[in-house]
């Protein structure tokens, strides 16, 4: 078994900062309306006060029609085409207070600061974010190192694109078991999938998300698992409340999520060094045991706040290999040079371009990118970095040619080759995903298999 270990940072900084947001409407025309509306969700989205309870399912055995992965090809019968499709991650959502006041009326809506990056996410088939910090269950908002978000922030997030998040970081547990029930309950609310922190043993007892894409007459399912390396030094307040790395935990995780009708397992683990570029011995050798699992498809990582590399690795579902992303950077956060570390202030949307064959193998072709960068001084506003490069200046704009230039030089000569980049953001390939309830998901998975590790009280790097 491999258990992470909890890794300090290895830069110090200052970074107290938080988040909040409101319901903005939009044109029934415009993008972000038709992403809205495009979502087709499974059966009713239940109330906060039932979601708050536990959940009872009776008959959790799966009947024979259940899994979706039918014998002649897990995408299906009836189809004899091959189908393509992306998968997607960015940065961590890290809500410092600084960004909270940059929103309306400090409410926490980052749709605005997010804009620029808005039509690559809403390009994306499934696009799945890194939500770094709970929710304030009291209304108290809260920056580092204890985090508390608005639920706005939440709303934003589906308004900008977003069909699901992974929800198991170091700051998970921030608020308590309160916080993590106010955090699942906004992505409940806003029609939002979420895999990495659960509202009860049985809930934790299918510890994955499933997003159906109907493609080429057929579905294809794919499953999201989260974990992460500790909680900075505090108890999970449930046992259950939150993932944990443990590469067998995942392993059964994933097999489980398979029985349950996945075609594709997406794995999105919180490791590594703060700030480090170059991926470190712990996430190279975690990365390669979850490739040797053959059970996952992807890798995509989180945690260092910096861009990292890609690569694919050996081993893989049938031995084709597992592409990995070891960071993406920052979605949204004040994190930059000065407090942190060079690229701090930089991310990537990364995606992956995936392909269901009509004889039921699914096959992920190659991992895209394009970087962006947060402009502090022009109202914490996501920039496309690679737009800024080739002289586009936006109004508003608070970046100078010093730093841009500074940026992209660092990010494309230390840490990734710009001739990989991509300049064109993706398209959608068919209707949104439906995202099956919880219910649904434990009722799939049938009987009960160990939740990864749980978390416990150890050191670890706090932002």
């Amino acid at each position: 078994m491999y258990s992470s270990t909890f890794l300090s940072s290895s830069l110090a900084g200052s970074n107290n900062f938080a988040p909040r947001h409101h319901t903005t409407e939009y044109p029934s025309d415009s993008p972000r309306a038709v992403r809205v509306a495009r979502r087709s969700r499974g059966p009713g989205l239940l109330t906060a006060a039932v979601l708050t309870a536990s959940i009872v399912v009776a008959g959790c055995s799966p009947s024979s029609g259940q899994s979706l992965s039918a014998q002649s090809g897990p995408t299906g019968a009836g189809s004899s085409q091959d189908v393509r499709f992306t998968v997607g991650y960015a940065g961590d959502v890290l809500m410092h207070m600084p960004v909270l006041s940059s929103t309306p009326e400090a409410s926490g809506d980052i749709t605005d600061n997010v804009a620029a990056e808005t039509p690559w996410v809403e390009g994306l088939d499934l696009a799945l974010c890194g939500m770094e910090v709970p929710v304030a269950p009291d209304g108290v908002y809260s920056g580092f190192p204890t985090f508390g978000a608005p639920s706005e922030v939440v709303g934003a997030l589906a308004r900008s694109g977003w069909d699901g998040c992974a929800t198991a970081s170091n700051h998970s547990v921030d608020r308590g078991e309160a916080g993590v029930i106010a955090t699942l309950d906004a992505l409940d609310e806003h029609g939002l999938g979420h895999a990495g922190t659960y509202r009860s043993a049985k809930d934790a007892s299918a510890p994955f998300a499933l997003y159906e894409l109907k493609r080429g007459g057929r579905t294809v399912t794919v499953a999201q698992i989260s974990t992460t390396m500790g909680l900075n030094g505090l108890e999970d307040p449930t046992g259950y409340s939150v993932s944990l790395n443990d590469v067998n935990a995942i392993t059964k995780a994933a097999k489980s999520a398979r029985a349950a009708g996945a075609d594709l397992v997406v794995v999105h683990s919180q490791i590594g060094q703060e700030y480090e570029t170059t991926p470190d011995e712990e996430q190279v050798s975690y990365a390669q045991d979850l490739a040797d699992s053959g059970q996952v498809d992807i890798f995509f990582g989180a945690h260092p706040h910096v861009p990292q590399p890609a690569e694919k690795l050996s081993g893989g579902v049938g031995g084709k290999g597992m592409w990995v992303s070891y960071s993406a950077g920052n979605y949204i956060s004040n994190q930059d040079e000065e407090c942190c570390a060079p690229l701090s202030d930089v991310g990537q949307l990364v995606w992956a371009d995936v392909t269901s064959h009509a004889d039921g193998s699914v096959s992920v072709d190659k991992l895209s990118w394009h970087p962006f960068t947060m402009d502090q001084e022009g109202g914490y506003k996501v920039r496309d970095l690679a737009a800024l490069h080739n002289g586009e200046r936006p109004a508003g704009l608070g970046l100078n040619e010093e730093e841009i230039d500074r940026r992209w030089s660092m990010l494309t000569a230390d840490v990734k080759d710009a001739s990989t980049m991509s300049t064109t953001a993706p398209k959608p390939t068919g209707p949104a995903p439906r995202i099956p309830s919880r219910e649904e998901v434990i009722k799939r998975a049938g009987t009960r298999v160990d939740p990864p590790a749980t978390a416990s009280a150890s050191s670890s790097s706090p932002r």
